[in-house]
Parts: C-alpha cells; sequence; structure tokens
C-alpha cells in the first residue's frame, strides 16, 4: 500500500501554494520605449477614471514611477510604470471573467504603452526563467528560443520577457582620419552632442532670506531622427563648421528597455502563468525542451519563480522533517530507557504518507507548502498514538506478560483513546479540510493532509507496530540467550 500510493505523486501534481481565488486584480502599465513620464502619468489618471466608474470595485489604489513597487517586481517600465491594486466586492459575481475585460477596456482608451493583469490567484504559481550571458545580443537570442518554448506549451498563458520592449539603437563611431582632418577629437563630438543638465549655476541671489541659483536657460537641442542628429553642425579649431554625419559612422541596433543584472551577471527574465495545478510537471516539460536548446557560448538558463520556491520550500521542509524525527527519536530513547520501543514507534510514521497521497488525491489537491506543512505536523501527532500503545506493553511485560500477551490487552485496553484522540483531531481540522476560512500556508490542503495521514497511520499502527515490536523483541531475547 505504501509503495502504491506513491504511484498517486503524477495524478496529484506539485505546487507551491494552492490557489485560492482572492478578488483582487493587479493591473500593470508598461510604457512604450521613450514615453515620458508626463504622458505616462496621463495614462493612469485616465485609467482611474475609468475605474472609479467600474461597479463592483470596493477599493483601488495606484502607484507611479520610482515608488511603484513594480521595479522590484523585475517587471521592467522603469520610473514611467504604473501599478494598479483594485479590489472588488465579496458578492461580485462572474469575478473570473472581471480581470480580463477591466485589461482590455484600459488597453481600448490608451494609444501608446501596454496594460496587463496580474491576479494575486496567479503570483504564486508562475514559471519564471532567468538567461544569463555576456551580451545582450546573445541573451537577447536566448530568450526569444525559451519565449518559443513557453509559447508552445498549452499550460502556459501570459509569456513575457523583460527584453521584449526595445528601444532603437544608435552608436556613433569616431571616423579618426576625417576628425584629424578638421582638427576634431572624440571628446569634442561628444561635448557637442551632451545634454548637459548639470550645468553651473551663473551666479546665487537673496530671495526671502534663502540662496536662490540663478540658471540661464538656453535652448536645448530636438532630433525627430538620427538624419536630424548627423546634420548637427560643430565648429573646428579652424574657424569653420562642419556636420557631425561626416566625422561619425552610424551603427544601428537595438536596445532593451531595461538592463537587469544578478548576482554581478548580466541577465533577462522570461515569465508566463501557469493554468494547471502541477507546476511541477509544466517545469519538467519546459526543461527538457530547453536541455536541446543549442545556445550561444557563455549562455546558461536557470528556473526561477514557482520552480525555485518548490525546491528550496520542499528542501528546507524535508530537512526539518529529518531533524523533526530525529528528536523525536531521542526523546523517546530517553523517556523509555532504550532503543527498542522508539524504533517500533517510529514505524507508524512511513504509513501516514498512504493516507496523506490518497486523500490529498481524492480532493484533488496538489501537493504543496501547505500540504508539507501538514505533513510536518503529523510526525508530532502520529506518535502519540504508537506511544500510548507501547507504553501499556511494556508495562504489562514488567508485570510478567509474555510479548504477546502484553500486546494484545495492550490493544484492547488502549483501542478506545487511540480512536477517540484521532476521531478528535480529525473533527478539528474538518472545517479546514473543506474551505472554511482558509488561505495562504493555512489552506485546505495542510487540513486534508493531516486528516488523512491520521486515518491511515491510525488504523496502520495498531496492526503494524505490534508487529515490529513482537519481531524486535524476539531479536532481543535471541541476543540475551546467546550472551
Amino acid at each position: 500500500m505504501l509503495v502504491l500510493s506513491l504511484f498517486l505523486m503524477p495524478l496529484i501534481g506539485v505546487n507551491f501554494l494552492a490557489d485560492d481565488e482572492q478578488k483582487m486584480v493587479m493591473a500593470t502599465y508598461t510604457p512604450e520605449p521613450g514615453e515620458t513620464h508626463k504622458e505616462a502619468k496621463a495614462v493612469a489618471s485616465d485609467a482611474e477614471k475609468m475605474i472609479s466608474k467600474r461597479n463592483g470595485i470596493e477599493t483601488y489604489q495606484y502607484s507611479l514611477g520610482g515608488s511603484s513597487p513594480l521595479a522590484s517586481m523585475g517587471m521592467g517600465g522603469g520610473d514611467n510604470s504604473a501599478l494598479f491594486f483594485i479590489e472588488y466586492d465579496k458578492d461580485y459575481k462572474n469575478f473570473s471573467e472581471e480581470s480580463t475585460k477591466i485589461i482590455k477596456d484600459l488597453n481600448k482608451q490608451t494609444d501608446v504603452g501596454e496594460w496587463k493583469s496580474m491576479d494575486f490567484a496567479s503570483m504564486g504559481s508562475g514559471l519564471e526563467l532567468y538567461v544569463y550571458g555576456d551580451n545582450l545580443t546573445d541573451i537577447q537570442k536566448a530568450s526569444d528560443k525559451v519565449e518559443n518554448i513557453l509559447k508552445d506549451n498549452k499550460d502556459l498563458e501570459k509569456v513575457d520577457s523583460s527584453i521584449s520592449e526595445a528601444y532603437d539603437q544608435y552608436t556613433l563611431v569616431a571616423n579618426q582620419k576625417k576628425l584629424s582632418e578638421y582638427g576634431l577629437t572624440t571628446a569634442q563630438i561628444g561635448m557637442a552632442l551632451a545634454d548637459n543638465k548639470d550645468s553651473s549655476p551663473l551666479t546665487t541671489v537673496k530671495h526671502n532670506g534663502d540662496d536662490v541659483n540663478v540658471y540661464v536657460e538656453v535652448e536645448k537641442d530636438d532630433y525627430d531622427n538620427i538624419k536630424e542628429l548627423k546634420k548637427k553642425k560643430i565648429e573646428t579649431p579652424l574657424g569653420t563648421t562642419v556636420e557631425i554625419g561626416d566625422v561619425v559612422d552610424v551603427k544601428e541596433g537595438k536596445s532593451p528597455d531595461t538592463v537587469q543584472r544578478k548576482d554581478g551577471k548580466l541577465y533577462a527574465s522570461v515569465k508566463a502563468d501557469i493554468k494547471t495545478n502541477d507546476a511541477g510537471a509544466v517545469s519538467d516539460a519546459v526543461q527538457k525542451k530547453i536541455d536541446k536548446l543549442d545556445l550561444p557560448d557563455g549562455v546558461n538558463i536557470d528556473f526561477g519563480g514557482v520552480t525555485e520556491d518548490i525546491n528550496d520550500s520542499f528542501t528546507q521542509l524535508g530537512l526539518a522533517m529529518l531533524a523533526a524525527i530525529a528528536i523525536v527519536y531521542f526523546v523517546l530513547v530517553v523517556t523509555f530507557h532504550g532503543a527498542l520501543a522508539p524504533f517500533a514507534i517510529l514505524f507508524s510514521l512511513p504509513f501516514t504518507v498512504i493516507g496523506s497521497l490518497v486523500a490529498l488525491w481524492i480532493a484533488g489537491e496538489p501537493l504543496s507548502v501547505s500540504a508539507m506543512i501538514g505533513a510536518l505536523m503529523l510526525i508530532g501527532i502520529v506518535v502519540t498514538n504508537a506511544i500510548v500503545l507501547v507504553d501499556r506493553v511494556i508495562h504489562k511485560e514488567k508485570e510478567g506478560f509474555t510479548t504477546r500477551e502484553a500486546l494484545l490487552e495492550a490493544g484492547a485496553t488502549r483501542l478506545r483513546p487511540i480512536l477517540m484522540t484521532a476521531l478528535a483531531t480529525v473533527g478539528a481540522l474538518i472545517p479546514l479540510a473543506i474551505g472554511i476560512e482558509g488561505g495562504g500556508l493555512i489552506s485546505k490542503g495542510l487540513g486534508i493532509t493531516v486528516i488523512g495521514g491520521l486515518i491511515s497511520s491510525t488504523l496502520l499502527t495498531l496492526v503494524i507496530v505490534p508487529i515490529v515490536y513482537e519481531v524486535l523483541a524476539k531479536f532481543r531475547k535471541k541476543r540475551k540467550i546467546n550472551e
């Protein structure tokens, strides 16, 4: 039964956190490359007017620019990005369609930039891949391949790359031969094109007791395209003028909207939302296709997002379980003054897996962090039933009963309290298991795991633990006879 229950894993699936619907939507605005802060502010203001008139919205708030959490979430857009938090009334109907509708309406009234949604339900189930490389060109090529893989996966949606939006970039390469003919240097070309934003004040005057810097306002050069910039004239030491285009070569290219670094390495991120409960299976499928990619030299791809969360969390919880078992065993050894009884008691733990996996499968819940926390709790809960049983056996053995007689007497005597404690615990967890007031880590996955594991371990403890105890007792007796 224990081995067969493990075959349920592919059917159950693995996820970081279970998706609990919350009636809240995040609408994010990513401006077009080159869009000014003033233009982005106007777009956000228009969006606020539309959202404020929408039915069903209880509260909303938005941020624009550097204070926006968007940058920390790796969504790009820089100082001109906007983020709206929109909370709907609890009784709002057809909420599942609202996210798509509101984004569609926002994009309809916006000529530039793009609105996207990031529902809270999807924040714990997004797939993210980091593409590291030595230069942006190689990263762009690899990111495009990864993006295509994610788009081809039917279990993924809303695929997006951090470098999908890019500026047109022009590199001016100085022609040293032509510069020398006019008596110019590369630095002079750079100074002629510099914006000079940090110009020095002309003087300082007193105004209402405060020092006020005085600047001379000069007309700034404005270029509609690269051709106009190339026609800009600069003076030479010979007293003549020359167009910049005559002394430089122009190379065209693309520059990403944002440049990201992680651990000192240049990288881009490719994200997608997972539509199923089995994030682990989706990650495995994507990994297999990425392993077959022919990547440029120096480029490597790592998983982030939900895959990284699952690996980190499950590893930490696995270590916590091992530590919990070791502590429980140590306490039992000290309490029972020997290693035999504690070892028999620990045999009740593996059989919690049977009930837990079967319960998750029946309920349609994935194996998540919440379920793993439930499994960690079971280590302490389950051993109590075995302790109650074995403690009675040991007392009867001291009274002169044989091991078999002691086991039979303890099984009959302790059956009622064992079932009472198990049923009481199961009853207390039923509200959580059926989803009443559950959310986040404390979700129904935890309740289902504990209930299933407790039922199977309780029933099997009454059979497995006595058998193991009697087998170990025979070995102990043989060893004493030999001694």
